[in-house]
């Protein structure tokens, strides 16, 4: 199951500082927690909101470079297509996506932080 090992799997998070003072690296764990939501959602035709769209376009706002953004672009496309080759059986579960939705609420958490939002 390659896609539970990808989904828990965390990078050190010592990462740059943007311009605008967001840290690249934790954009892009954000940024794989939206695409693995993203990606289970259309392997498994479920419907959903669609957070990683909405992502984006708040990073387009929020001064990250557009190199940075079209990695990251880059980044989610590989890991949704990942998720494509798994078999539904195994990810279309209610753990699955009980999983991916507390890591999709932590890293809504985590970027609304990063923007001095707090709830």
């Amino acid at each position: 199951m390659c896609l539970l090992a990808v989904a828990n799997c965390r990078q050190d998070i010592s990462g740059t500082q943007s311009s605008a003072g967001i840290n690249e690296t934790e954009v892009r764990l954000i940024a794989n927690d939206l695409a693995i939501e993203r990606g289970m959602n259309l392997l498994c035709e479920a419907s959903g909101d669609d957070n990683l769209s909405t992502f984006m376009e708040e990073l387009r706002h929020s001064g990250i470079s557009k190199e940075v953004r079209e990695s990251i672009a880059a980044d989610s496309v590989t890991m949704m297509n990942k998720i494509s080759t798994e078999e539904p059986e195994y990810i279309c579960t209610p753990e699955m996506f009980e999983g991916s939705s507390i890591r999709v609420a932590e890293a809504q958490k985590k970027w609304d932080e990063m923007r001095g939002i707090t709830q």
